[in-house]
């Protein structure tokens, strides 16, 4: 071990071999990855002060990890769960170099068992109530191809609560109009599902199908720019804000807020767990590795009852003197469980 091993083989491995034709991870995931290891890499390099094409793996230590985490933070002004996500990527790297080459095995295990940071605050959900998305989805034209395709777009995110890739990546032949109408997603991992589709749903989407310029083949984008290209996320972003903007001039609750394609997809969300829909289903909907993923709809759906509660008056302004309202943290009290 003299001589010492080369950065430069292992992660390109790691991408070609691992990442793409063992695990299948989308481009998303692979570029998620890749960002990461290029601030990892090139931090590193500039700590044992190579250039980053001479970086060995005996140079990536510990302490080397530790400060680029410490950096993150303290330098980059990123969050607890930005650092987290960044140390995900790493150990996964050293733990594939750990397995490719045993004299490697105990220094990347000094690496691999850095435990991620507590305390991360994930991000809040934001979503939209039934009379903003009415007013969104009335912003839209009535007549032209690209209000059809506008109005398609809008109300098949809201019905599916797709990712923006999973709205991008979608293809004509991935749709059945026939009942039971549906749609096959393809999402995080490459793992395909499938949801169900309104009829209102489907009756827009076969006319904008055959509203096409020419014959619509199987692999046809589901929702295509000007030349016929599948819409950007960047795009479909743009067309969401748009309306939401025409929209605030009837819906003014619609002024102060910044809408884009995961707003609604938690829109999707939380009107299915208000409908009655069960948490499980709503998971398989969505697309969710995680039950806990999904409980997060739940645990805000609680907690906006529990203000609901709070506020009703039953003939009178007086609070209710009922002994179990005796303590007034006892809501806190049960929702901290």
């Amino acid at each position: 071990m003299s001589k010492g091993f080369p950065c430069a083989p292992f992660v390109r491995s790691f991408f070609e071999d691992h990442l793409i034709c063992r695990r299948n991870l989308s481009r998303n995931s692979i570029q998620s990855y890749r960002d990461a290891l290029k601030l990892f890499l090139s931090f590193a390099a500039g700590q044992v002060k190579k250039p980053v094409t001479l970086l060995l793996v005996e140079d990536v230590t510990d302490a080397v990890t530790l400060a680029f985490l410490a950096n993150l933070e303290q330098g980059r002004g990123n969050s607890i769960q930005t650092r987290n996500h960044r140390l995900s990527a790493i150990r996964a790297l050293f733990e594939y170099i750990g397995a490719r080459e045993p004299l490697l095995l105990n220094h990347c295990r000094h690496v691999v068992t850095i435990p991620k940071k507590r305390g991360e605050v994930l991000p809040e959900i934001r979503y939209l109530e039934k009379p903003q998305v009415t007013a969104i989805l009335e912003a839209v034209p009535q007549a032209g191809a690209l209000a059809h395709r506008d109005y398609g777009l809008l109300l098949f995110m809201y019905n599916t609560g797709a990712r923006v890739q999973e709205v991008a990546d979608a293809r004509v032949s991935w749709v059945t109009l026939t009942a039971p109408s549906k749609v096959q997603l393809l999402g995080k991992g490459s793992k395909w599902r499938t949801c169900p589709l309104w009829e209102n749903t489907a009756q827009h989407l076969r006319r904008l199908i055959e509203g096409h310029g020419h014959s619509a083949a199987p692999n046809d984008p589901l929702f295509a720019n000007r030349g016929g290209c599948p819409l950007s996320r960047s795009g479909i972003a743009d067309v969401v804000q748009r309306y939401a903007t025409k929209a605030a001039s009837v819906e003014p609750s619609l002024r102060d807020l910044r809408v884009t394609p995961h707003v609604l997809r938690h829109t999707t969300a939380m009107h299915l767990l208000q409908s009655g829909v069960e948490v499980n289903v709503i998971r398989s909907w969505l697309g969710h590795v995680s039950i806990t993923t999904t409980n997060r709809y739940v645990e805000i759906d609680l907690a906006m009852k529990r203000k609901t509660l709070e506020t009703c008056e039953v003939g009178s302004s007086k609070p209710p003197t009922a002994p179990w309202r005796s303590d007034p943290d006892i809501l806190a009290w049960l929702e901290s469980l």
